[in-house]
């Protein structure tokens, strides 16, 4: 996978074994070269190359953004740019950012804003639902992984996840599709790691927590961990999906 950063220091909390490049980058490859410059504008940004058994081509990490990445990939798709398969767009912090009906999202630094765009290509995926139920279930799982909060997560229909009643995180999720096929998707996900940002309660969501207000060990629930937890996860089920186990995967979420 390739990383892009305008912070190494906000990369590095996030992914770990990356080399950088020792010169600031003003590009990057043709392919996704569209994407580099809707998210990091005229900044200086460095490149690193990063092994690992998942199947990400790109990560651009922002330590801070002005717009949702989620919306800026939904209009390069509506505009007809190409984006490769499975790019990954994540901000440490920012303005802009939205949850469903285009409700404001407090994005605060120590948590995960992360947007996803994906190609299903020859997959037999024939609605938009399946890429839902792939953000909400990926985040449960990966919350799983955290000590003292194995189970403790659940999914409020259709894009809320829920500990304790408190809101700690939501997805989206954007679809393209030709005939009875979806050929594109973009998911949006927001996570409360470490901190809880100052939000009023609403009758859609009373109350907001991050996962380090209900760990046993806060300590141990930290930004990256949990951002590669996701990953792993988000991988994990993707292939699922493009393996015919969509049943699958609604089921689980069914359940939680």
């Amino acid at each position: 996978m390739k990383v892009y950063t305008d912070s190494p220091k906000f990369a590095e909390l996030m992914v770990s074994g990356a080399r950088w490049s020792s010169e600031y980058q003003t590009s990057a490859d043709p392919e996704i070269r569209q994407v580099f410059r809707a998210v990091f504008d005229d900044r200086h940004v460095l490149e690193a190359e990063l092994q690992g058994r998942q199947r990400w081509q790109y990560l651009l990490a922002a330590e801070s953004s002005v717009r949702s990445q989620y919306d800026m990939l939904i209009e390069q798709r509506r505009q007809k740019v190409r984006v490769p398969d499975r790019v990954l767009c994540l901000s440490g912090a920012g303005k802009g950012l939205h949850g469903l009906r285009q409700r404001p999202w407090a994005a605060e630094a120590g948590n995960i804003h992360l947007s996803v765009h994906l190609l299903p290509g020859e997959s037999e995926i024939d609605s938009g639902i399946p890429f839902m139920v792939l953000a909400a279930i990926s985040v449960v799982e990966a919350i799983d992984t955290i000590p003292g909060l194995e189970n403790a997560a659940g999914i409020k229909w259709v894009n809320d996840i829920l500990i304790k009643g408190a809101k700690v995180a939501g997805v989206l999720a954007y679809t393209e599709g030709v005939g009875k096929s979806i050929d594109a998707a973009v998911l949006g996900i927001g996570l409360n790691v470490e901190t809880t940002p100052t939000v009023e309660g609403t009758a859609y969501v009373p109350r907001v927590s991050s996962l380090r207000d209900h760990s046993t060990d806060p300590g141990s629930c930290k930004q990256g961990e949990v951002f590669r937890a996701l990953l792993e996860s988000l991988d994990r089920n993707y292939q699922r999906l493009l393996d015919g186990q969509q049943s699958d995967l609604i089921e689980r979420y069914r359940q939680r």
